[in-house]
């Protein structure tokens, strides 16, 4: 359900770095004593970017020292700073496996998927273990679809930390791609035992539920998501589908309406949208929200139905009368589509004369 974006720094980003910070980066003997303990700074990010850029002041050819910044940076959700340490680090280090990850976590954190697999795999071919690696790996093939290759990493991710709440995550979202829904509904839970307060899996398990008219089970994890995430568009969908199935229209109304303000490709908001606006006659509007949901909603009799009417309802009647054509091709039995199609033909032969000067006269008389 979730789906290149403008890549945001999330909670998620952050767990995956965090372990790297003290971790995977390891300082060469010889400078460690030169420099500030970062142990006693780590967890004031400001304080660990500062003391780490002196470090690499007094020795710039430490690429361990510009991969731990380019954690910080990731950390503080500036991307390409981030990226430019860890570009250096793999440069310093000669492709030092935990390198490797930071530029791969990196890559991923800006959107660069294609770029970010091939690191994090020669970091695992170079004998690289990290719970971390291996659900960045399992997400990365999630996203490319090779789902067999995804649940093999998140499986190795669990062997190395088997409470891991973002390997549950990605299992769960690996179950759901596969069409097994039990399965994911039981990692989404798993990984909400191992993190209350993560939004992601509270989000696709709601939208699980709601797909299984679950409503009122659904309910209480759409409102503690929301008050994790109130801007994001799937969890306002999911909650005008339960206001709908409550008969509140009106707030379903505002609740779609919000998610698409959010999220302009939620088909499935604008088709509701859609229906609403075209009951209370608001036509453009219906025509508007109908467009938007074609993809998904495009060869659907209550949908072509709806958007004819709207469209002869507006005085659009030859977009109108290809709406109830596309009907009839998939609804053959519709009559009321064949008086519709008779109606607007007529229509269409016998435009209204044009209001001019002396028509104006000649009706006044």
């Amino acid at each position: 359900m979730m789906q290149p974006h403008t890549v945001r720094f999330s909670r998620r980003l952050m767990m995956l770095v965090v372990p790297l910070l003290f971790a995977s980066c390891n300082l060469k003997e010889g400078n460690r004593e030169q420099m500030v303990d970062l142990q006693e700074v780590k967890d004031d990010p400001e304080a660990q970017l500062k003391h780490l850029t002196t470090a690499i002041g007094q020795s710039a050819g430490d690429g361990s020292l510009y991969a731990r910044r380019a954690v910080v940076l990731l950390r503080k959700g500036q991307l390409e700073e981030a990226l430019n340490d860890a570009d250096k680090a793999v440069k310093l280090t000669g492709n030092e496996p935990s390198s490797l990850f930071v530029k791969a976590q990196a890559l991923r954190a800006l959107g660069r998927q294609e770029e970010a697999l091939p690191l994090a795999l020669q970091a695992e071919r170079n004998s690289y273990q990290s719970s971390s690696l291996y659900v960045l790996l399992g997400e990365l093939n999630l996203q490319k679809g090779q789902y067999e290759q995804a649940q093999m990493f998140l499986i190795k991710a669990q062997e190395l930390a088997p409470h891991d709440e973002f390997a549950f995550y990605y299992k769960g979202r690996v179950a759901e791609a596969t069409g097994d829904t039990a399965s994911a509904l039981k990692n989404y839970r798993l990984a909400l035992q191992q993190a209350p307060a993560f939004m992601e899996p509270m989000r696709e398990l709601s939208g699980l539920l709601v797909a299984q008219n679950r409503f009122e089970e659904a309910r209480p994890y759409i409102n503690t998501a929301q008050g994790l995430a109130p801007e994001d568009a799937q969890l306002w969908y999911f909650r005008g589908t339960v206001l709908q199935a409550a008969q509140k229209q009106d707030s379903a109304l505002v609740a779609y309406g919000k998610a698409v303000a959010l999220n302009d490709t939620l088909t499935g908001a604008h088709y509701w949208l859609g229906l609403q606006k075209h009951k209370l006659g608001e036509n453009e509007a219906a025509i508007f929200h109908l467009q938007k949901a074609s993809p998904a909603y495009g060869g659907e009799p209550k949908y072509l139905s709806t958007l004819a009417s709207a469209y002869e309802r507006s005085g659009q009647n030859i977009n109108a009368l290809a709406a109830y054509r596309r009907l009839l091709q998939v609804a053959p039995n519709n009559t009321y589509a064949y008086q519709a199609i008779s109606r607007l033909k007529n229509k269409i032969a016998k435009p209204r004369p044009e209001n001019t000067g002396v028509q104006q006269v000649q009706i006044e008389q």
